[in-house]
């Protein structure tokens, strides 16, 4: 019975590993979304008239937008909606306050200025793109063996 209980703690271990490892992934995974929502967000307002609502309602295969749909705010005031998406999502500090930045822009210009704006932001997140997949590659090895270091370090001391 010890023994299966020390084998739960080392799996527990090595699953908060795992769970952080995954974190560092998913970071990096919403990153490039919404990396190519801007160049979809770019293409909508370069090539068609559309109100961000609608602009929102056709690329609703992004989380972001899918969360601000389903927002209570959407039907009222679209950027809001999006903000409040974004904060449920971005769990970086830094992420945030690149997305709020970037949904505070959001349709107050005419078309050229809504264009700029996003060439702008898509080059603010190139660097924080780059530091989150450097981030995921090298310290998810790391965060996986320090979970099973601790889980076996336990493991030996409960023996």
């Amino acid at each position: 019975m010890k023994l299966l209980g020390i084998l739960l703690v080392v799996a527990s271990g090595l699953g908060a590993g795992l769970w952080s490892a995954v974190r560092l992934r998913r970071r990096a995974d919403l990153l490039l979304e919404l990396k190519v929502l801007l160049q979809s967000l770019q293409t909508g307002i370069r090539y068609s008239s559309q109100s961000l609502s609608e602009l929102i309602l056709d690329r609703l295969e992004f989380r972001l937008c899918k969360g601000a749909e389903r927002s209570e705010l959407f039907l009222w005031d679209p950027v809001k909606a999006l903000e409040q998406a974004g904060r449920d999502l971005l769990e970086d500090p830094g992420d945030w306050a690149w997305f709020q930045g970037f949904t505070q822009g959001l349709g107050v210009s005419d078309t050229q200025g809504q264009l700029d704006h996003i060439a702008l932001y898509q080059s603010l997140l190139e660097p924080r793109l780059a530091q989150a997949r450097e981030e995921a590659r090298q310290k998810t090895r790391v965060r996986v063996a320090l979970g099973l270091f601790a889980g076996v370090s336990l493991g030996l001391l409960l023996w």
